[in-house]
């Protein structure tokens, strides 16, 4: 009953602690994700619901596939379209830069922002990605440390609050401080490794950098921005109607979009148990606890549970202890006789157990026999049969030096035949 009692309270406990849990608000989550089915604040869900009434009649087609695969698939559009790709990094295998390559030089048109490119992309284009520190260091050189402040400390007190992009164009520039960013952004841009940059500069950032940039490719062309971010869900919603986004889309030809999915969301029809987890911290952080917890149950509590195993000692071969006991008893009570005529009995039942012998009369033919077999000199063969003879004959007043000697003699048989 007391423990009943107890699983109650314990039971009470924890359902308490699961209703807090679900009920209490949840922080709001910064990761990065840039899904369009999420409205967190840097997914991009609002910008791609939005995208049917920024492009009126063009079809806007999520996709989840490597882009070679969606060129050697034949699932792109037979007439011209626009490929859309905003993710944290661009990641491509070498084959699928060409047949993006090729798909602009086609005449179509290709939209990339990400933070960083693949290498043959840059190398193509003859550029490279630069990166501004978020730490005003200048300010930092002229400020003293305190004492007990470390390092990362010190400099924190001296990062930048936000940084700014804004556009080229007359049109969608925005005064002198441009579009203001927060939350760690817009850090990257480009740096032109040719001395002509053979692209025309739509957008830069506050140190006049370049981070968005149109390139005429073939027939079509490739727009390259470096700061995703603007067209998340935050930054949509928090510069409204004339935000960033909208008018760096509206250079846009009006065509089917294609929006890649993939780089977040992996391949059409993949639901990965983890690849669910990985996307909520609180799922994430539960998963690695799992993983830690079977960890240590496996230390502490993976031997094996048993009783002590009792040490038994092998059973002990008391036969030549019996021997010797019954040897100590004839001898003493001085019945030499009798213990004499037991070793040749013993001596006899051996012969027939190991080289068939008879042993019914020790005369001639039998000494011939034991010598055949045994390979022992005929001489100590004689002298020992000789003695049993002549123990048997003193078998009434059989002396203890007698006995000795014939138990000498029958050991030293069994030493030589052995």
């Amino acid at each position: 009953m007391k423990n009943k009692k107890y699983l109650l309270i314990l039971g009470t406990i924890v359902i308490l602690f699961v209703l807090v849990e679900y009920f209490r608000p949840r922080p709001i989550d910064w990761t990065r994700t840039f899904r369009n089915d999420q409205k967190i604040p840097f997914a991009t869900e609002a910008v791609y619901d939005l995208l049917p009434g920024l492009f009126p009649g063009q079809e806007v087609t999520s996709v989840r596939l490597p882009f070679y695969n969606l060129a050697d698939d034949g699932k792109l559009p037979e007439q011209t379209s626009t490929y859309l790709f905003i993710s944290e990094s661009c990641e491509m295998a070498e084959e699928d830069v060409e047949e993006l390559l090729a798909y602009v030089h086609d005449g179509n048109t290709a939209f990339l922002s990400a933070n960083s490119f693949p290498q043959l992309l840059t190398d193509t284009l003859h550029l490279k990605i630069g990166t501004n520190s978020l730490i005003d260091f200048n300010r930092a050189y002229q400020s003293e440390k305190n004492e007990d402040e470390d390092q990362d400390a010190y400099y924190n007190r001296f990062r930048f609050d936000s940084m700014q992009v804004n556009l080229t164009d007359p049109r969608f520039r925005v005064g002198r401080k441009g579009y203001v960013l927060e939350k760690e952004t817009a850090e990257n841009h480009f740096v032109t490794t040719d001395s002509t940059l053979k692209a025309s500069v739509l957008g830069v950032n506050q140190h006049g950098q370049y981070n968005f940039l149109r390139f005429r490719f073939g027939k079509g062309e490739l727009f390259l921005q470096s700061a995703p971010e603007v067209f998340s869900n935050y930054y949509l919603l928090k510069q409204g109607e004339g935000n960033y986004a909208f008018k760096a889309l509206s250079y846009l030809p009006a065509q089917p979009i294609l929006w890649d999915e993939y780089a977040e969301q992996g391949r059409e029809g993949e639901r990965s148990i983890l690849r669910f987890l990985f996307t909520s911290p609180s799922l994430t952080w539960a998963y690695y606890l799992t993983l830690a917890t079977l960890l240590l149950f496996v230390i502490f509590e993976g031997k094996r549970r048993q009783r002590v195993i009792p040490v038994l000692e092998p059973v002990t071969n008391s036969s030549l202890e019996f021997v010797e006991t019954v040897g100590q008893l004839y001898y003493n009570q001085a019945d030499h006789a009798n213990l004499a005529e037991k070793k040749i009995q013993h001596w006899l039942t051996y012969l027939r157990q190991r080289f068939g012998m008879k042993t019914t009369e020790l005369d001639e033919e039998f000494r011939e026999t034991l010598v055949l077999k045994t390979g022992i000199d005929r001489k100590d063969v004689d002298n020992l049969v000789a003695r049993i003879h002549q123990v048997r004959y003193f078998s009434g007043n059989l002396a203890e030096n007698q006995l000795v000697d014939l138990s000498n003699q029958i050991e030293s048989f069994y030493r030589k035949v052995q």
